[in-house]
């Protein structure tokens, strides 16, 4: 009787056990798959989209100053060149509007805590500059944006956050289930 009741406790022990195992494996699935879901979603609607719009944008930038992009002196608004501006208004402008829209849709996907300073001085340029273009097309009035393009800063920050994101991602997919 007694080994029976040993055998019986037993039983009882390593059922609940693997019972244990099994819920702390369930969490820990489920836990993975919540990050998973976070990182694709975080790729898919905010970072791998401004990541392609930044990789562009800086290819366009890069050629622009190889080629015929005039010296900074002659890109103020007063002097105007032609060309410069022409690039600027319906290339890279709209670019930053849209990716500008990008951040403000989906702030609720950035990694952070808090929107970071590249962001935030990005988005503050590119209103800036929207506030100017009004007023050249309305009122003519050509001047310089009242905050400046964050450049290597904002960049840096896109490219660096997709990447890490992406490593996290591929991590997570590794990992046995």
């Amino acid at each position: 009787m007694t080994a029976a009741i040993i055998a019986a406790s037993a039983s009882i022990v390593v059922a609940v056990f693997a019972f244990l195992l099994n819920q702390y494996g369930q969490v820990r699935l489920e836990r993975r798959q919540a990050r998973l879901t976070r990182i694709n979603s975080q790729l898919r609607d905010l970072y791998g989209p401004l990541n392609a719009m930044v990789d562009a944008n800086e290819r366009i930038w890069a050629a622009l100053r190889q080629m015929h992009m005039p010296k900074s002196s002659e890109r103020n608004p007063e002097g105007g060149n032609p060309e410069w501006q022409r690039w600027r208004d319906e290339v890279l402008q709209p670019a930053n509007r849209r990716m500008s829209d990008l951040i403000l849709a989906h702030a609720d996907l950035v990694v952070e805590v808090e929107v970071p300073a590249p962001l935030r001085d990005f988005c503050a340029h590119v209103a800036a500059q929207e506030i100017l273009r009004v007023a050249e097309f309305e009122e003519g009035v050509r001047e310089r944006a009242l905050i400046r393009h964050p450049g290597d800063a904002y960049v840096s920050y896109v490219r660096r956050t997709f990447a890490n994101l992406k490593k996290e991602q591929a991590q997570l997919l590794r990992q046995p289930v």
